[in-house]
């Protein structure tokens, strides 16, 4: 892989480091979203009415974005163990692109 195939990496920012922060990201999201819904149903049992199915469509839209970012955030974090997995990195080697701080090439 060249380092020019890299340029969605930040300056000073390597594969792992992005998986890291996409883990990060995705667990944040997840815990945001659990928030959400706790108040939502904490809502739905004090309501009645027209309002009750306002609310209950928020929640099936909660629910939703639970289930996406759960399975971004596991999904992440497995990437995120396999790529610091000891193993893993004496096999890559540390010298490995993966492990490579990426840096900006300018082109004229």
């Amino acid at each position: 892989m060249e380092t020019e195939k890299l340029n969605f990496l930040a300056d000073n920012q390597s594969v792992a480091s992005l998986v890291s922060q996409l883990q990060e990201y995705f667990k944040n999201s997840y815990s945001h979203f659990q928030v959400k819904r706790s108040r939502i149903v904490s809502d739905l049992h004090a309501t009645s009415g027209e309002n009750e199915q306002e609310l209950i469509k928020q929640l099936q839209d909660v629910d939703a974005a639970l289930t996406i970012f759960g399975i971004l955030s596991d999904v992440m974090s497995a990437a995120d163990k396999v790529l610091h997995a000891k193993a893993v990195m004496q096999r890559l080697g540390l010298d490995s692109e993966i492990y490579e701080l990426h840096h900006q090439v300018k082109k004229d």
